[in-house]
């Protein structure tokens, strides 16, 4: 009786073996090779437009490219203007507004590990830390700005901004005309 359970059993784990060496060396069978893989070989080894076609995509590709300076400077004075426009609408601000470019503003990329910026994301909650985030300052206008990829290698408009700025009345906010 014990015998004849050895048996199924061992003959059971041998069937289980054989199934699983049939397979594996069913999938390490390689295909013999065909004219056809000897010409696409033969081809590979030449310059064609195909290469070409990829190396100059390859070297046009923005992450490829050096970091560009205007670009940067473009996208966070867009950003800038657009949020002095939106939160001060006092007549010094429209004139400063025409003022500003590359010349008159400094900024600074920000990182997550800085303790100030997660001071200040702690008070401001509504903001999300972002991998390209930014100060710029100009005059008494200093603005967070994050970017969704790098503002130095896209024109983009900013994921988040925002502006802090010392106005003449906090309690005194003039609302415009419609």
């Amino acid at each position: 009786m014990k015998t004849m359970e050895l048996l199924k059993k061992s003959l059971s784990i041998t069937l289980v073996l054989f199934v699983a060496v049939v397979s594996i060396s069913a999938q390490d069978t390689k295909p013999q090779a065909t004219p056809t893989d000897v010409n696409q070989e033969n081809h590979d080894a030449k310059e064609g437009q195909d290469k070409e076609l990829f190396e100059y995509y390859y070297k046009t590709r923005p992450e490829n490219l050096p970091p560009n300076k205007a670009k940067l400077e473009y996208n966070l004075i867009k950003t800038l203007k657009k949020e002095i426009m939106s939160r001060d609408y006092s007549k010094e601000s429209a004139e400063a507004i025409k003022k500003i470019d590359a010349t008159n503003i400094q900024y600074e990329r920000v990182y997550r590990e800085s303790k100030w910026l997660r001071g200040f994301m702690t008070q401001n909650t509504h903001l999300n830390y972002s991998e390209f985030m930014y100060v710029v300052k100009h005059d008494k206008y200093m603005c967070f700005v994050s970017f969704d990829v790098n503002p130095e290698t896209y024109l983009q408009q900013s994921r988040q901004s925002h502006l802090v700025f010392a106005a003449k009345d906090k309690f005194e906010i003039v609302i415009p005309k419609p």
